[in-house]
């Protein structure tokens, strides 16, 4: 899936959230960060400039996005909280008031 640079940088910026959500960064979590580059096509500059980004204007973003587009956030964001092998608390909870916030569910499919 194609997406336009101010949707990579929301996604990427939500991505890391989640990876940093419970205060550990997994080797795993870099891991599938790593993968997460060619599948969506950012590189390590691209990254440091998406964290900057304020997660609120992130989330204004997302929800303007196609409900098929929001989709592969959700799917995205929970292979990364489950690639340490266990889903933190803090990392759920953030997956779903992103999901609230985005409007993620509310679509008519």
């Amino acid at each position: 899936m194609e997406f336009e640079e101010f949707v990579k940088a929301a996604f990427v910026k939500m991505i890391y959230e989640v990876i940093e959500a419970d205060g550990k960064i997994h080797p795993a979590e870099l891991e599938i960060l790593n993968k997460l580059k060619s599948v969506i096509g950012f590189d390590d500059a691209f990254l440091k400039r998406a964290r900057l980004l304020e997660y609120d204007n992130a989330l204004v973003t997302l929800y303007n996005l196609p409900h098929e587009q929001k989709k592969a956030l959700a799917n995205i964001l929970d292979d990364v909280a489950i690639s340490d092998g266990a889903i933190h608390k803090k990392e759920m909870d953030l997956i779903i008031n992103t999901f609230i916030n985005i409007g993620l569910g509310e679509e008519t499919e």
